[in-house]
């Protein structure tokens, strides 16, 4: 089976790609992964589709109609214009959208699958033994709608750890990017994580969970329904995607 891989820019790394990526490498015997970039989308069985905003919608259109299956993967919490294309016209009545929280689904007001990203946990996982823990830390790219400003008022010091440089005010004391986030969660007691816009799933909030850190996290992170009712989802992810892909 050859499964269509589409998605923007792959060499930056973000959450979204290494979602992907996590999930690209736990296809099953079987399946051919084939790469199609804007401009060269190639006939395949199936298509995955990520992040897909550079794209022109008439390929787009011609790939669908000549596929038995596209999944959708949703990344974000704004619809791109491929999803238009995809809901309102009735005949890509194949293609099944997939979604890494309920948070996230609710918010875009669409159905399908809860699936959430798939995530090396035991490497995390090993961590909890971890000794001479201290203090509180926040990983992650700290852009617009993170709570860095929040953080800021949190009644005790956050190292803050973020992949763009952020200023240090207050509380939040900026400490560069993590270099290895494994090592770097070992060092701490708590993960403060407030963000003041919808975070659809939140990969650094699981990974400290894993890593047997407190989590100090808002509700408006995706990420916690798997935490508190659905744990065993984390394990299975990337199997049930690719259920969804092969189906």
């Amino acid at each position: 089976m050859r499964v269509g891989w589409l998605q923007d820019d792959p060499g930056y790394v973000g959450g979204a790609e290494l979602t992907m990526a996590e999930f690209r490498s736990a296809a099953p015997r079987g399946v051919e992964v084939v790469d199609c970039p804007p401009g060269g989308v190639a006939r395949c069985d199936a298509y995955v589709v990520g992040n897909c905003l550079g794209y022109d919608l008439g390929e787009i259109e011609g790939m669908v109609r000549r596929s038995g299956t596209v999944v959708r993967y949703h990344h974000d919490v704004a619809r791109a214009p491929v999803d238009g294309l995809f809901t309102e016209v009735r005949r890509f009545n194949r293609v099944r959208h997939a979604f890494c929280s309920p948070l996230q689904r609710a918010r875009m007001g669409m159905e399908g699958e809860l699936i959430p990203p798939a995530l090396d946990l035991d490497r995390f996982r090993a961590l909890r033994s971890s000794n001479h823990r201290h203090g509180a830390c926040c990983v992650g790219r700290m852009a617009y709608g993170k709570g860095l400003e929040l953080i800021a008022e949190y009644p005790e010091p956050v190292d803050v750890y973020s992949s763009v440089p952020v200023r240090s005010e207050r509380s939040a004391r900026y400490r560069g990017a993590a270099a290895d986030v494994p090592a770097t969660l070992a060092q701490y007691e708590k993960f403060v994580f407030l963000p003041t816009a919808l975070e659809p799933f939140g990969r650094a909030v699981v990974e400290a969970w894993a890593a047997g850190l407190d989590l100090v996290v808002n509700r408006n992170v995706g990420a916690l329904y798997w935490i508190e009712y659905d744990q065993p989802a984390l394990e299975t992810a990337a199997a049930d995607f690719w259920r969804l892909v092969t189906k």
